[in-house]
């Protein structure tokens, strides 16, 4: 469907009786009903097999030229007069931080959907409802709201002209002059009770550099009909510079024998900023699914030319009550969940939904293996997070850094990243080389003396600048570290796999900010480690455990080994932690649980020490005050929303212990802490505010003992979804 307009946003999508006129599309829109034809079929059959030439076989010319007649005159032959059909889909506006997805905002709308030949369509918005998970000002364009008839038209055009336009469409008339075409197989597909024997013919653009499409047409081998069409674009068809990549699945059915017509129809748009490749994307990824067609109304409506988009008064809009599946149900229910999916829940759900997107991005990649597919610019301002460009530690005072990112293809990425510590005048910097390699990753990374903690990160880099300006504290025990690493992950459908070697130097840190920035304060001492070569070994799996008890649960398996006699350490250390998360979507109460343990032999050093007490592990107690070559942590949390979705209450609680053996006694002592002589424990009540975003707890350590009881403390903290990008 092509529609000329501004964006709408979703305010303007319940708007009062608001119509938004389109401009009539170059080629018609609708049903495709095709006489077969005997020898046509015949010629292509009988040229199925023979057909090692590859791309532009006498099979593929002659299947593609009855595709294009099939989309030519297939209103003229047509009995069809007119249609309505009812249509409900599901749009999800999701954020890529690091890596890890969440969704933004959830939509679902209901559409009323009409066509009259031979190119007169109306569709209406009758229902919708949508939840924010995290605060956005997203408008979607009309297209990424309503049914695609007829699989575009002869020019393909995506969010009304601003993302995609006048892309030749791969069975659009003149198409053979720029298009490639392969018979890639021959295959049986059943849509809604009905069989059809399809052919699939991949596509891609004779010149590089072409607005063009690359991807599968499979059409019906008696007329020549698209059954689908799933395919994504080369870089110069996308018109914004933020855009990507853009993915279309678009599957028909035929109705009463005779007729195809649109069934379902997925679509992902991912984004980016353009001059700066930062660790956050985002993603609009919809699906439409048509529930019934109606042909018996002949008398009930008359259209008049052209094609119209129009949405009911917002009250209709809200009181709608014919939704066939929940707000989260559309790519899900083929999960089997029907309602109250944790937050973890959704976005798996969600990415096993858009597996066949992910199929034609990679058969795009292999039918153009030396052409690039991603959109935006190669060359950009690149920073590992927002605490690369400026921040503030008290080994190395004020450090400013940038760096910069060049995609050398697809599936290859150089970064370099410099900064400039100006307490200890000295310079920092960063390498890294990523390749894909299927569902492989290799990665390389090299840097000149970065900060390390001792401990793992326990606030986000923005909350450790603002602590130490105002408090004099940056919640880590830091080293300098100079060496690299060369790594493999590999992601299977419930596992991410990683196994590394590095070699490195580490070098103690000392206190170059001794005073409060913002006060008068004393900083706390930077504490010692053990300095030499380090030669290791690491690996770990994230496994992806299913549900049970209402909560997605999930293990995490990670060691690391080191020898001396390559370095200057010999020891072997490893943790497991089971994790399990109940996230109510839209309120209610939820709950999270993770336990932890770790345990070490050979001869540790300082800085591979299990470490316990204050932020992060157990509040209310001195910051790492226990520690040790063994160690156990249990958190949890109870959550309920008050007024979602600005506040929310939280209560949590911490039981830990840290015990010393022969592996750790030494390092202890160096590094100035024992273990904790039991277990120890913290409690409190917290506020989430601003969808969770920001978070206030105020806890109290609690102990064996009244030597052994802790302190009350406020914690200001983010949530983990945005940590790792400040």
């Amino acid at each position: 469907m092509e529609a000329r307009g501004r964006r709408i946003s979703s305010a303007e999508a319940r708007a009062v009786a608001v119509t938004l006129a389109a401009l009539c599309v170059a080629a018609a829109a609708g049903a495709q009903e095709i006489p077969p034809s005997e020898a046509a079929g015949a010629e292509v059959q009988g040229a199925e097999v023979a057909a090692p030439d590859g791309w532009n076989s006498e099979a593929a010319l002659i299947l593609i030229e009855r595709a294009i007649e099939a989309r030519r005159h297939a209103w003229a032959d047509s009995s069809l007069d007119r249609f309505r059909a009812e249509a409900q889909g599901h749009l999800y506006y999701i954020g890529d931080f690091r890596g890890q997805r969440h969704v933004i905002r959830a939509d679902q709308v209901a559409l009323d959907v009409r066509w009259q030949a031979p190119d007169r369509t109306v569709q209406t918005i009758v229902g919708r409802r949508h939840e924010l998970r995290l605060p956005t000002n997203i408008q979607y364009h009309l297209d990424h709201l309503f049914l695609v008839l007829d699989n575009f038209g002869d020019r393909i055009r995506i969010g009304d002209g601003y993302e995609v336009e006048h892309v030749l469409h791969p069975a659009g008339t003149g198409a053979r002059d720029i298009y490639d075409y392969r018979l890639a197989d021959s295959l049986e597909i059943r849509i809604r009770g009905r069989s059809a024997r399809v052919f699939e013919l991949e596509v891609r653009p004779r010149e590089s550099g072409t607005p063009a499409v690359v991807g599968s047409l499979f059409l019906e081998r008696a007329t020549g009909a698209i059954a689908r069409m799933r395919l994504t674009f080369t870089p110069t068809a996308y018109l914004d510079r933020q855009i990507v990549r853009i993915v279309v699945d678009l599957r028909s059915a035929l109705w009463e024998g005779r007729h195809w017509l649109p069934v379902e129809q997925d679509l992902e748009i991912t984004r980016s900023l353009p001059w700066l490749d930062f660790p956050l994307e985002t993603l609009i990824r919809t699906r439409l699914r048509v529930l019934d067609y109606h042909f018996d109304e002949s008398a009930a409506f008359r259209l008049g030319p052209g094609q119209y988009v129009y949405a009911y008064p917002e009250e209709d809009l809200a009181r709608f009550d014919g939704w066939e599946t929940s707000l989260y149900g559309g790519p899900l229910e083929d999960a089997g969940v029907e309602s109250g999916p944790t937050g973890d829940d959704l976005m798996r759900l969600v990415e096993r939904a858009g597996r066949d997107l992910e199929r034609a991005v990679l058969d795009a990649r292999r039918l153009l293996p030396r052409q690039g597919l991603l959109g935006g610019r190669r060359l950009q301002l690149w920073f590992p997070n927002a605490s690369g460009a400026i921040r503030a530690r008290r080994a190395e005072g004020l450090l400013v850094g940038a760096g910069g990112a060049y995609r050398i293809d697809d599936l290859t990425e150089l970064s370099l990243w410099g900064g400039f510590a100006a307490g200890e005048a000295r310079p920092q910097a960063r390498v890294g080389l990523r390749r894909r390699l299927g569902r492989f990753e290799l990665e390389f990374d090299g840097w000149l003396r970065a900060n390390r903690d001792v401990g793992r990160e326990v606030a986000s880099g923005a909350l450790q600048t603002l602590a130490l300006l105002v408090e004099g504290e940056d919640y880590q025990d830091p080293y300098f570290a100079d060496g690299g690493r060369a790594g493999l992950v590999r992601e299977t459908g419930s596992a991410r796999w990683r196994v590394g070697v590095s070699a490195e130097r580490h070098r103690a840190a000392d206190l170059v900010v001794r005073t409060t920035p913002l006060g008068e304060g004393t900083l706390r001492p930077v504490r010692p480690v053990d300095e030499g070569d380090l030669a290791a070994l690491d690996a770990g799996v994230a496994l992806d455990l299913g549900r049970g008890l209402g909560a997605r649960w999930g293990l995490d398996v990670e060691g690391e080994a080191a020898t001396g006699a390559v370095g200057d350490f010999g020891f072997g250390r490893a943790t497991v932690a089971l994790r399990a998360a109940r996230e109510s979507l839209g309120g209610g109460w939820g709950w999270a649980s993770e336990i932890e343990f770790g345990a070490a032999g050979g001869d540790l050093p300082a800085q591979r020490l299990f470490l316990l007490g204050g932020r992060g592990s157990l509040p209310g107690h001195a910051f790492r005050g226990w520690g040790g070559d063994r160690m156990g942590l249990w958190r949890a949390e109870v959550s309920r929303s008050l007024a979602s979705p600005w506040v929310r209450l939280r209560g949590r609680g911490a039981v830990g212990w840290a015990g010393l053996g022969t592996a750790g006694a030494a390092a202890a002592r160096r590094f100035g802490v024992g273990e904790s002589a039991g277990l120890r424990g913290s409690a409190g009540l917290g506020l989430g505010l601003f969808y969770d975003l920001l978070r206030i707890d105020v806890m109290r350590g609690l102990g064996g003992g009244s030597a052994g009881e802790g302190d009350w403390v406020v914690l200001l903290s983010l949530d983990p979804r945005i940590r790792g990008i400040l």
